[in-house]
């Protein structure tokens, strides 16, 4: 399932509790052509996913307020919506070897991170490295 977008077709859920942070990031997606979605927690992940939106890339934080982080919200991803593609963010240190079965890329984008370097990595496990 693919969302749709007039400009690339691509729908983002970006999960992050700082607010800050997470409406930077999704503001500068929506720039790029994404439609994106935005979770507070990976509670409110959860529910859009279960709702059966399209979501095509999931970029979340891995330390997520309350009981569901990012692990957790990628074992979910992998189990119930496979197709949907995984990048993890944060600064814990166990990230790099818990995020490598959960993500389907080069592992956690270390926090700060640069707006561009999460657009690359999206565009590159979309198949669409060159756009």
């Amino acid at each position: 399932m693919s969302a749709t977008s007039e400009k690339n077709g691509l729908a983002i859920l970006v999960v992050d509790g700082d607010v800050l942070v997470r409406l930077t990031i999704a503001e500068y997606l929506r720039d790029c052509g994404f439609t994106v979605l935005e979770a507070a927690s990976g509670e409110e992940a959860l529910v859009v996913l279960q709702a059966d939106r399209p979501v095509d890339v999931v970029f979340s934080e891995i330390e997520l307020p309350g009981p569901t982080d990012g692990f957790t919200l990628s074992a979910w991803v992998r189990q119930h919506r496979p197709a949907t593609k995984m990048i993890l963010t944060g600064t814990v240190k166990r990230a790099a070897h818990t995020a490598a079965g959960l993500c389907n890329d080069d592992g956690p984008l270390p926090k700060p991170y640069e707006p561009q370097i999460v657009l690359e990595r999206i565009r590159r496990l979309t198949g669409r490295a060159g756009e």
